[in-house]
């Protein structure tokens, strides 16, 4: 079953490279369906690159992998990265590599700018400056800047098979969606939920991806169990100075 990106990372971590990952988010079930990984082709084609690797389907991995990276994918674009590093697949080329893994490093999750500088690491002096030639064509094509407006054009897609008012309030109704596994393996869901704005609108689109690829800034505080403090005793009264009074 193919799954939302929250829970497809742990797979990529797992197939290809060691990154810090970052804890599992709660997996939301609406990425399950056929239906939103249509209008979501960076989930939709990784999740079909994932299943190709692990298959040992290397050239189609490859392929699925590149295309979600023209959706904006990091994590498909970290992939294309680790097969040219390991040479899985494909013939080993470390610069090119590094300049896949600094394009998924783009918006500055920590994982990824870990492997980023592991790789920058591991290349010799002519590596380097090959990596820096050709990653400059690799952002022209994939970088965020060209990638999400392609991506916005299949959200838009997608928003427009709302239910509902015209207004695109969708109201106290359920959508079914197919899933993978068949027309009735589906679910249903809230149509307000189904069609949220942090899964359709690019900007929001955005912002959930950077709350769950990049650990919180919030920090954490245990609380004890309550503890009875005693009553403080009052304060003794003042006593006059008794030189204030000779002035």
């Amino acid at each position: 079953m193919r799954c939302l990106a929250v829970a497809a990372f742990l797979l990529l971590c797992n197939a290809a490279f060691a990154l810090d990952q970052p804890e599992a988010p709660v997996q939301n079930p609406l990425g399950t369906t056929s239906d939103f990984l249509l209008y979501h082709p960076d989930q939709g084609y990784r999740m079909d690159g994932l299943k190709a690797y692990h298959d040992g389907n290397y050239d189609f991995a490859l392929r699925d992998f590149r295309t979600a990276a023209r959706f904006a994918d990091k994590p498909s674009q970290a992939m294309v990265a680790s097969m040219y590093w390991e040479g899985r697949g494909v013939r080993q080329d470390k610069a090119l590599a590094y300049a896949w893994m600094d394009l998924a490093a783009e918006r500055g999750y920590p994982w990824l700018l870990a492997d980023r500088e592991r790789y920058w690491q591991g290349m010799t002096e002519d590596e380097h400056r090959r990596a820096i030639e050709v990653g400059r064509a690799i952002f022209d094509e994939y970088g965020d800047d060209a990638a999400m407006p392609r991506l916005s054009v299949w959200l838009h897609r997608g928003r427009l098979q709302t239910t509902g008012s015209h207004a695109g309030f969708v109201g106290n109704i359920s959508e079914h969606k197919p899933s993978p596994a068949g027309l009735l393996a589906g679910g249903s869901w809230d149509g307000n939920e189904y069609y949220a704005a942090r899964y359709w609108r690019p900007t929001e689109y955005l912002g959930w991806q950077n709350s769950t690829w990049h650990p919180s800034s919030t920090g954490k505080v245990d609380v004890g169990a309550l503890e009875k403090v005693p009553d403080a005793k009052p304060a003794a009264p003042s006593q006059p100075d008794p030189d204030a009074r000779q002035h």
